[in-house]
């Protein structure tokens, strides 16, 4: 009887909060509105890229337990979320796993290159030095925010100069214009000197990139 009163108990948690799937969606995000409500605390943030997962909005709403927020939370953040499964009439609802903010908070770190910086590269009528982006330490989450080069987009990342292949890309990014911008993950790279080449229809060629940490 404890037992199956137990398997009860669960069963009502998880339809009373919903309980999130097990995919983490992962996005760059910017805090629009601070959490505020009662028991659960609701943040708004207004979608910057989406890392890994479906998000359905550009602007969202997270769930998190008041007693569990974050303190000194960035502007703009690495959030780790779950989707809410359960009743509500809150739409693009998300929650941060196990409704902690702490959890579900990180910092990062944005470089990015423009459009014309590149398209001055490609047509060799515009300023194309290479570009140094540093970093204080070598474990923060670090992302490269590149532009969109048309209806869809090609982007590698390698060490080596000219059009890469196989084994020697290192990341790759193949995303239509809804999916835009397209990102590179800078943490775990070492320092030194890479290359980007983009192929698409309205954008094009290669830039050199070189990462420095500069601890103090």
């Amino acid at each position: 009887m404890k037992g199956i009163i137990t398997i009860l108990g669960l069963l009502f948690s998880i339809l009373t909060y919903g309980q999130a799937n097990n995919d983490t969606i992962q996005v760059i995000a910017k805090l629009v509105t601070p959490g505020q409500g009662s028991k659960i605390y609701i943040a708004e943030y207004e979608i910057i890229t989406v890392v890994k997962g479906t998000i359905t909005n550009d602007t969202i709403k997270v769930g998190y337990y008041f007693y569990k927020e974050q303190q000194n939370t960035p502007d703009t953040a690495f959030l780790n979320l779950t989707t809410y499964t359960g009743d509500t009439k809150t739409t693009d609802y998300y929650i941060f796993p196990d409704y902690d903010a702490k959890k579900g908070i990180e910092k990062v770190k944005l470089a990015y290159v423009d459009f014309d910086y590149w398209e001055g590269c490609e047509t060799g009528k515009g300023e194309c030095s290479p570009l140094t982006f540093s970093r204080k330490t070598s474990t923060e989450n670090w992302f490269l925010i590149m532009p969109c080069g048309g209806t869809f987009t090609t982007v590698t990342l390698s060490e080596k100069q000219g059009i890469p292949e196989g084994k020697d890309i290192i990341q790759k990014e193949e995303i239509s214009n809804s999916e835009c911008p397209p990102i590179f993950d800078l943490t775990n790279l070492k320092d030194g000197k890479y290359f980007a080449y983009m192929l698409a229809c309205g954008l094009g060629g290669q830039i050199e990139i070189n990462i420095k940490t500069e601890i103090e």
